[in-house]
Order: C-alpha cells, then structure tokens, then sequence
C-alpha cells in the first residue's frame, strides 16, 4: 500500500512540472507533452504489471490470465497511439 501511495505521488509530481505553463518556442512545448505522454503511458504500463502480479499472487496465473491478456492488448494500443502522436 505504500509503494502505491508513493508510486502515485511520483507520477502527480512528474504530471505537475511537465504541465506547468511553458513559455517558449513550439518545438519545447511539444517536447514537454511528448514528456507527459511518455510519463502517462509509463505509469498506466507499471500499474497494469503491479496489478497483474498482485493478482498472481492472490488468484493465481490461471485466474489472472484474461486480466493479463487485456493490459498486454492495451499497451500495444498504448504503442500505436504513441506512433500517431
């Protein structure tokens, strides 16, 4: 549980100083989303691994297997939405 408070604490203090107003040239601003995003994406990947190894532990791989199965579809969407951008 604390990991989990710790962990989200991190990424809003990383979300924070990236979203800060930016007063510079485009080419900084878009460096600073592309920042963002890549924290966004991180955090969502290591929260899908932290829940699908919690789930492990609790449930076993049988049970978790689906739950599994979705986060890894996700982050290929993830991956596909990184490749657009």
């Amino acid at each position: 549980m604390l990991m989990k408070i710790l962990f989200i604490t991190f990424i809003l203090m990383c979300v924070g100083a990236v979203s800060l107003p930016i007063k510079a040239d485009d080419s900084l601003k878009q460096k600073a989303e592309e920042v963002g995003n890549d924290v966004k994406r991180g955090s969502k990947n290591a929260t899908r691994k932290v829940k699908d190894e919690t789930c492990e532990l609790v449930h076993g791989k049988m049970e978790c297997a689906g739950q599994k199965t979705k986060h890894s579809i996700q982050k290929g969407a993830d991956k596909v939405e990184d490749a657009i951008d």
